[in-house]
């Protein structure tokens, strides 16, 4: 068990400084994106400060781009933050799935992304409070991205509260594993040995295509809603978003079931549903096609059809994204193999997400954008099938304890690759 007064130093302070940190940085970077078009019409550790920087910078260019039209900024904003996003992910990826023991990784994660979707309820909140009068289409106010900026600001600090791996203290007193650094050479021999492996060289399609749907998304509230509509549809779905899956988290760590039976449910559980609703969201987007509505507003007729399909896919890819995390953390362990695994997981997605809002930001047609979107998520599907089925189970780390073991005792060795 943990030392009396080691609270801060304990697993669930990480995850919770881990997690304000992403509801200031991600998190109110996706309350600005839930408006729909931006709101317009150890080294780990000091990888993870560097991280922070970027969130803000784009949040400031957004605001010069909605107050006085300013492009440039922009730009060079998203490349800023896009640098400084990649260098966050590798360090949150290895800090929230090395920190908790495996028994309570599903629940620790869920507390993780319910404080990243806490950003997006606050800042759901800030624009609904300063746009609920506007039940018009066009861009939100400009004082609303400037709290954003004000509050991304603070990420770096928090930052400087997590502690270091080897000071960190676990619940049951194991031990986490920390890597010994290693030159970059071999960190580029180790990635490309990695995504040479059944396991995760299988899953690059589903990473690339879980994240793809944001830029129809974001473009499907810009088209067809309202400020203030946008605004709400940023608070609901963080809520509806934090609850699916700190359900979702409790059911991948019980252990009633084996890990591998987890991890083919959980994949059930979370891509079956994304996958009909795919459906549904092609019959409403063809709708529109045939006859674009007037802006609706949440008194609007048929607003409850076309709000529910936003609500849906965030909520639902959310819990694509909590069980993908859950996937990796399972495959591998130690700071550094995390390091990799969820540095792939996230730049991929980003890759699958840059490149949809790239085909939204032009005039490209929003149906077509579905059918795309359809086309990559049900051919990523049967590689992800591929791989996970053959996982069996998770590696055991030479500095578990027999309790750790014990408590995961349903776990089946790991399959060979």
């Amino acid at each position: 068990m943990a030392a009396k007064g080691s609270f801060f130093r304990s697993v669930l302070m990480q995850m919770i400084i881990a997690g304000f940190i992403a509801l200031l940085g991600p998190g109110l970077w996706n309350a600005n994106n839930s408006l729909g078009a931006g709101g317009a019409l150890e080294p780990y550790l000091k990888t993870l400060i560097a991280g922070t920087l970027g969130w803000s910078i784009y949040s400031a260019a957004l605001y010069q781009n909605n107050r006085y039209g300013t492009e440039w900024f922009v730009i060079l904003g998203a490349v800023i933050c896009g640098i400084s996003a990649g260098l966050y992910w590798a360090a949150e990826g290895a800090i929230v799935l090395s920190y908790p023991q495996h028994a309570m990784r599903g629940r620790y994660l869920a507390l993780w992304l319910g404080f990243k979707n806490s950003g997006q309820l606050i800042g759901g909140a800030i624009n609904l409070g300063l746009n609920a009068t506007n039940a018009a289409a066009g861009k939100v106010s400009y004082v609303t991205i400037l709290v954003f900026v004000a509050l991304q600001a603070v990420a770096a600090f928090l930052s400087f509260l997590l502690s270091p791996p080897e000071k960190a203290v676990r619940s049951d007193g194991t031990k986490i594993v920390v890597d010994a650094p290693t030159p970059a050479k071999e960190q580029l021999r180790r990635l490309w040995k990695t995504v040479s492996t059944r396991e995760i060289g299988l899953l690059l399609p589903i990473f690339f295509s879980c994240w793809f749907y944001w830029g129809y998304a974001s473009t499907f509230l810009t088209l067809y809603f309202s400020v203030r509509a946008r605004a709400l549809a940023s608070f609901l779905s963080a809520i509806t978003g934090t609850l699916a899956c700190v359900l979702f988290g409790i059911f991948l760590d019980s252990d009633k079931l084996t890990i591998k039976t987890r991890l083919r449910y959980g994949f059930i559980a979370s891509a079956g549903p994304f996958t009909l609703l795919w459906i549904w969201v092609m019959v409403v987007q063809h709708g529109f096609e045939v006859q674009k509505p007037a802006t609706l507003d949440w008194s609007s007729p048929g607003f409850g059809r076309a709000f529910g399909v936003y609500i849906m896919l965030q909520t639902i890819g959310n819990l694509v994204q909590n069980y993908l995390y859950f996937l990796v953390g399972t495959i591998g362990d130690g700071t550094g193999e995390l390091s990799r695994y969820t540095g792939l997981l996230r730049g991929v997605e980003s890759w699958g997400q840059c490149a949809s809002f790239g085909i939204s930001s032009s005039k490209f047609s929003p149906f077509y954008t579905t059918v795309i979107n359809v086309v990559f998520w049900t051919l990523s599907l049967i590689p992800a099938v591929a791989s996970i089925w053959k996982i069996e189970g998770r590696k055991e780390l030479p500095s578990e304890t027999a309790s750790d073991v014990a408590v995961d005792e349903k776990i089946e060795p790991t399959s060979k690759v």
